[in-house]
Formats: structure tokens, C-alpha cells, sequence
């Protein structure tokens, strides 16, 4: 049976050809609004696409005065341009043989050639520049970027460097990658490479120049191992100079043997210098008080071993500042008796031990602190002077002591200040957020700083202290001459020691926190007071002119 259709097949037909036309209008449309209407700016964009340079510069890295530290150079290699060459003009080729110092015979010889060739490697952007404005058809050049390092070895250690690709491998060029490369809106029409943010350091490189010169000249009298010297903020975190010995030139990075940080990846026994958390802690553990007073024959068996003072003295009874004065090994561990292993455990990790500060910088150790389960006795009271259950680096030391120094308040070191903005030579606010908390008392840290300030004021007044001796300023502090531990895990090398001193100022409002941490030294007795005395001294005195002044 044939059905006949709903719509009439002329009427199909003209709606075809309606749809037909009206296609055939909308693609015509189409081609004039980009032919015609909006070819302009099209064109426009398709030469940014062609002509996007292919190389991106990473940011200057500054310090904290905007003295320049690192920055990417440009150079160029010359070529011929084999498409041009019957645009070879003799004036032209005179004058660039000028500007690149070569015989213009051989220039014009090698401009001959029938292929590709580089002529002429790693000319400065001054030259580039002067053969751009020779316009000559019959050459062109190919942008080359090198990171360089002008001050080479300073500050190598904290900064980094990068690898062939250009990314960054160690320090703050590898922490901080992402904010050295990334692209910001170029304001600058004269400069034709796109760049990543400059930054600024907390460093102050006049400081840091000093203080690796000092560390140097200490290691070397001293025949050490290796050291390092940490001057910081206790208030805000910031790092004014960071010195470690042995260091490298990331110029020549490829032939250096010492690129670890060693005071952030290294652990040791701090010996003395950790007398200073044990009298916090047991302070507030409330297992002592203020007024405590021990006695002191110099020796205290705490079970099968034998706990020694390192002088010999006759028996006597001491107060907490006498037990700082004298590093009482034996006062040190009765007060670490006093607490059980769960209480010592916990308020040692308020003072950061036994975590990372979380630094911006590659590599940090979250050092050691055994479990309090794990301890037995012998542990509290070895602990106590700085050996036992606890082995940390020079930096969470630092980090921890800057909470006596700071009313209690615990800040995050870091080594990134902010920003800078070269059309208006500002430094913004750092995008690396800077954590803080309370870590003790008030009151706890107060009553010990006032300690160590009387420490070291008795000792120098005494002449039994060289470090702290810094004209001008009160200084709290505290030396430390720790046992090295043997390499098999096995005691300790004898008369091997790790010499150090931390110390802070002024004592009553402290800014300026240093500490010296020698390795191994094999002169002055391996002291701390006298092997880092010294170079305390020295950089706190020059930190307080640069730092305290600009306040």
C-alpha cells in the first residue's frame, strides 16, 4: 500500500536550499570577520607566537639590601645565514669583523660558506646589540642563557645551584624554583626575554662574606674537619648569615666535591650547649624550681655507668647558675632525673628536636630523638648534658635556643625574605609563610635567659670565658664541648670533640642569635670557648653594626 508523504517533495526540495544558502552565508561571515574585521590583530598574534623567544630567564636572587647574588646572563652565538647571501655587503662585514675583533677576510670567508655555520661563540649583549643595528641580512644570532654566580663561593651552600637544563639542584635555586621561574608580565619593553621573579635573601652578603672568612680562618688555625656559623633572628626567623665550611663555587659546580649542606643534613651530640632545654624543661615539668641547688663530688654513678664533670673540683653544692658556670655534667643529670622519660621526651620536641624546622632549603634531617619508650635511665641522665637519646644538627640547635631568646615563642628559621620589584626597587612580603608558636613559658624563658647572661657575664668577668666577649653589648650564652662519637657506633673517639658556643644579643632584648659549631678541631684543646669563642666574638660584633643599626 504506498503512503503518501506529509510534505510535498518541491517543498523538501526549497527547504534544502534554503538550509544550503544559509550555511553558505554563516561560513562567509565567518571568513570576512577574520579576513577582514579582525585580521589585524590576528596577524598580531600569530607574530607573538613566531617570534616567542626560546629562552626564559630565572630571577636575580638578592640579598637583603639588594646587593645582587645571582643572575642569568645572556650571550649570543653568530651564524650565517646561508638564505641571504647575496646581501653580503664589505662595509657591513668590516664593521662587525671590528666589533668581534677578527680579520674581516676570514669573517667574510666563513659568511660564504654554503651552510649554517657558527662564527663567533658567547658575545656579550652589548656586541649582539651593535650588530643589530648594522641590520646584516647575511647573519643572525642565537641567544645563549648561563646562570652566574659573581661573588662565587658565598653564601654556596644556602643558595645552590643549577644544572645544564637551568633548574635548580641544590639550596634556593631547587626550593624555590617555582617562584624563579615563574613568568611574570613583562613591563620592561626594552628587555626581550621573558623572566621569572627576582627575589630577595635574609642574608646580608657584607655579613656573610665576614663570617665565612672568620669560620675559614678557624677552621684552618684549628686543623678541623669541617664547621659552620648560623647568625639569625630569634623574633623573626630570619637568617642574616649562614657560613659552612667546606664550601664550593657553583660556577664550576660539576668539579666540586663538598655541595651538601652539612649543618642541616649532619647530626651530632651537642653536649653542654643542651644543658640550656634540660634546666627549661625541668622548669616546666615543675620537677625543680628556681631555686634548686645540688650537690656536686663530680662523679654520679647511675647504674653500671659512671657519669663524669670534665674538670676536677672538690665536692660542692651548686645553684643553676653555677651548675651553667662550671657545665656541670653531675648537676646536669640530676636534673634529668627528675623527670620521667615521657615528660623530658615531650618538652624536648616543643623545642623542635627531633623534627625538621622545616627550613626552605633541600636536604634538612629531622635529626634524632629516641622514642621515650626506649629509654632507660642511664638515658635521662646523659641525655640531660647533651648525649644519650639525642643527636641533632647545628641549625635545630640554633632553632631551639631562639625560643629562650624569644619569650618562649618558637619561629621558623628560613632564608627567603620576599619579592623584589625592580621598577620600584621594593621587597614585598615573602609568599613563604612563616610558621610560629609557643614552645614554653614566658616565665621559663625569661628566668633561663637571665642564666645565661649572668653565665657568660661571671665567666668573662673571671677571664674564664673568651666567648661572649663582645664590647658593647650583654651577651647570654652557653659553650659546648661535645664527645665525637666513634664512626662504628661504638663510644666515642678519644680526644676527638665537636667545639661550639651559642649565644644571643642584647641579652635583655635579644636580636642578633650566632652559633659556632667547630668540627673536630685538633688545637685550644678542642674547647668550645676557645676554638668558637672567637669567631662568636668577632661575627656578633660586626652582626650588631649591620644588623642592630638597621633596625
Amino acid at each position: 500500500m504506498f503512503v503518501k508523504p506529509l510534505i510535498p517533495h518541491k517543498v523538501r526540495l526549497t527547504i534544502f536550499e534554503i538550509v544550503l544558502i544559509l550555511v553558505a552565508f554563516l561560513i562567509f561571515r565567518q571568513l570576512f570577520d577574520i579576513q577582514i574585521i579582525h585580521s589585524q590583530g590576528l596577524i598580531s598574534k600569530a607574530k607573538k607566537q613566531f617570534y616567542k623567544p626560546v629562552v626564559l630567564l630565572r630571577g636575580d636572587i638578592r640579598d637583603r639590601n639588594g646587593n645582587l647574588l645571582v643572575l642569568d646572563v645572556i650571550t649570543y652565538d653568530v651564524y650565517n645565514n646561508v638564505r641571504d647571501l647575496k646581501k653580503i655587503n664589505e662595509e657591513k662585514i668590516n664593521k662587525i669583523a671590528q666589533i668581534l675583533g677578527i680579520n674581516h677576510l676570514d669573517l667574510k670567508k666563513e659568511l660564504a660558506k654554503s651552510i649554517n655555520t657558527k662564527i663567533f661563540s658567547k658575545i656579550t649583549e652589548e656586541k649582539a646589540n651593535e650588530i643589530q643595528k648594522i641590520s646584516p641580512g647575511f647573519i643572525y644570532l642565537s641567544p645563549n642563557v648561563i646562570r652566574t654566580y659573581p661573588h662565587k663561593r658565598l653564601a654556596s651552600q644556602i643558595i645552590g645551584f643549577v644544572n645544564s637544563d637551568h633548574k635548580g639542584q641544590h639550596g634556593i635555586e631547587y626550593f624555590h624554583e617555582a617562584l624563579l621561574t615563574k613568568i611574570t608580565e613583562n613591563k620592561d619593553e626594552s628587555r626581550p626575554f621573558l623572566k621569572g621573579n627576582d627575589i630577595v635573601l635574609t642574608l646580608d652578603s657584607i655579613l656573610q662574606q665576614y663570617t665565612e672568612e672568620e669560620l675559614n680562618k678557624a677552621v684552618q688555625k684549628t686543623r678541623a674537619s669541617k664547621g659552620t656559623v648560623i647568625v639569625m633572628s630569634p623574633k623573626t626567623g630570619e637568617i642574616y648569615a649562614w657560613a659552612v665550611y667546606p664550601n664550593y663555587d657553583p660556577n664550576l659546580f660539576f668539579k666540586e666535591k663538598a655541595i651538601k649542606n652539612w649543618s642541616i643534613t649532619d647530626i651530632y651530640e651537642p653536649g653542654s650547649t643542651f644543658k640550656i632545654i634540660t634546666i627549661s624543661s625541668a622548669l616546666e615539668n615543675m620537677t625543680i624550681n628556681k631555686d634548686a641547688t645540688y650537690y656536686d663530688p663530680g662523679i654520679l654513678q647511675v647504674g653500671k655507668r659512671i657519669i663524669r664533670n670534665h674538670d676536677k673540683h672538690k665536692p660542692r653544692q651548686i645553684n643553676l647558675l653555677q651548675l651553667l658556670k662550671h657545665s656541670s655534667n653531675v648537676g646536669a643529670a640530676q636534673i634529668g632525673l627528675t623527670m620521667k622519660p615521657r615528660q623530658f621526651y615531650n618538652t624536648i620536641k616543643k623545642f623542635m628536636i627531633g623534627q625538621k624546622t622545616k627550613i626552605d632549603l633541600l636536604g634538612e634531617s629531622e635529626g634524632l630523638l629516641l622514642p621515650h619508650k626506649n629509654w632507660k635511665t642511664l638515658d635521662l641522665a646523659t641525655t640531660a648534658f647533651g648525649q644519650g637519646a639525642v643527636s641533632l644538627t647545628p641549625l635545630q640547635l640554633a632553632s631551639a635556643v631562639s625560643i629562650i631568646a624569644n619569650h618562649g615563642i618558637w619561629v621558623q628559621p628560613h632564608v627567603l625574605k620576599g619579592i623584589w620589584e625592580p621598577n620600584y626597587n621594593l621587597i614585598n612580603e615573602s609568599p613563604f609563610h612563616v610558621i610560629s608558636q609557643e614552645a614554653i613559658s614566658d616565665d621559663t624563658a625569661i628566668f633561663v635567659s637571665s642564666l645565661l647572661k649572668q653565665n657568660v657575664q661571671e665567666n668573662v668577668k673571671a677571664m674564664l670565658y673568651i666567648a661572649g666577649n663582645v664590647p658593647g653589648y650583654e651577651v647570654a650564652g652557653k659553650t659546648g664541648t661535645a664527645q665525637k662519637i666513634n664512626p662504628n657506633g661504638k663510644g666515642y673517639l678519644p680526644g676527638h670533640t665537636i667545639a661550639s658556643f651559642i649565644g644571643y644579643l642584647p641579652a635583655d632584648d635579644p636580636e642578633i642569635l650566632t652559633l659556632v659549631v667547630i668540627d673536630d678541631p685538633k688545637t685550644e684543646g678542642g674547647w668550645g670557648n676557645t676554638v668558637a669563642g672567637p669567631v662568636f666574638n668577632n661575627v656578633s660584633k660586626l652582626a650588631a653594626k649591620r644588623i642592630l643599626e638597621n633596625l
